[in-house]
């Protein structure tokens, strides 16, 4: 484990840094809590020993300055003020300002190694925590089939890239993308079949696209990709590669059949100072999209203003 230890009184600190040495640990000091402190933002201290009474920030004031830095940290360190006072005032202040635990000085060597090893299975705990708290919420993001990110993930991301393009006066695009006739793939090859090319579409897509561009699974057979920088053609030539390359997949079925998969494709861009609003750009498309299936499926669309008669039919 990496330890921090901070003292101003050489003897004692040297007795503790070989004794944590002697145990395995990479141990590393400071002479006063100022010192501490900035060890402490340049390493990644885990455990840190520190001595109640030192000049530029005592013991109580290193840990909230710790504290301040971790206040949004699920992993936060493990602090233990070494001190010679035993009254409850002073130790429930040493508590108030962000210690775990205490050790009494001139410590004993038993009472010290059971004290980190139950700093060591706190920390332990907290990692675990947090291990499982990233994977619950990658879970929550992400499509558990073809593992990409999920409506919610995308929307997230994209709001993101929203505000970025508007800063950099930079268009914003997207593709929708629904399988054509991917019911009739279940219902004829049943659901497994079905699955696998909604997994071999969403691994089309990902290695189609255009670095920085991300494709996330929009929900049943539907897929969308957001193009960030992308005007209105390029947006439309991202979407002819994907179609195209979809197109030519061959999946083997255990019978015998050679099945191929097609999809249709909407495109929009936003840009300009009047450009469209995120959900209203996703619309556009959509509707893309429904025009390129009404043409007879296996193509791309991009949506033009001028063509859509709902649009035109709004009062101004």
């Amino acid at each position: 484990m990496k330890i921090l230890i901070a003292d101003d009184e050489a003897v004692p600190r040297r007795v503790l840094e070989k004794q944590l040495t002697n145990w395995g640990h990479e141990v590393m000091v400071a002479k006063d809590g100022r010192e501490a402190l900035q060890l402490f933002q340049q390493h990644d201290h885990k455990m840190i020993i520190t001595d109640w009474m030192m000049p530029f920030l005592d013991g109580p004031q290193l840990c909230a300055e710790i504290r301040t830095l971790e206040a949004d940290s699920d992993n936060p360190s493990f602090i233990i003020l070494l001190t010679g006072k035993t009254s409850s005032e002073d130790l429930a202040s040493g508590l108030a300002s962000g210690a775990n635990d205490f050790i009494s000085k001139p410590f004993h060597q038993l009472e010290l190694e059971a004290r980190m090893r139950n700093g060591e299975r706190i920390l332990s705990l907290q990692t675990q925590l947090s291990r499982q708290k990233e994977e619950a919420l990658q879970l929550a993001r992400t499509d558990s089939l073809t593992q990409l990110m999920n409506r919610r993930a995308m929307l997230d991301i994209m709001r993101l890239d929203e505000d970025r393009m508007r800063r950099e006066r930079r268009p914003l695009g997207v593709v929708m993308i629904d399988l054509d006739h991917f019911k009739a793939v279940n219902d004829n090859h049943g659901h497994a079949t079905g699955d696998m090319v909604l997994k071999a579409a969403s691994e089309c897509f990902s290695q189609t696209i255009r670095g920085g561009d991300y494709v996330g699974r929009w929900g049943g057979e539907e897929f969308l990709i957001a193009l960030p920088g992308a005007d209105i053609i390029q947006c439309a030539e991202v979407a002819e590669r994907c179609r195209n390359r979809l197109a030519a997949l061959r999946f083997s079925l255990d019978d015998g059949t050679i099945l191929s998969v097609s999809a249709s494709f909407g495109t929009a861009s936003a840009e300009g100072a009047s450009r469209a609003e995120l959900l209203d750009l996703v619309n556009q498309a959509d509707k893309a999209l429904y025009w390129a299936k009404d043409a007879g499926r296996n193509r791309v669309k991009i949506y033009v203003a001028s063509a859509d008669t709902e649009q035109q039919r709004k009062p101004h």
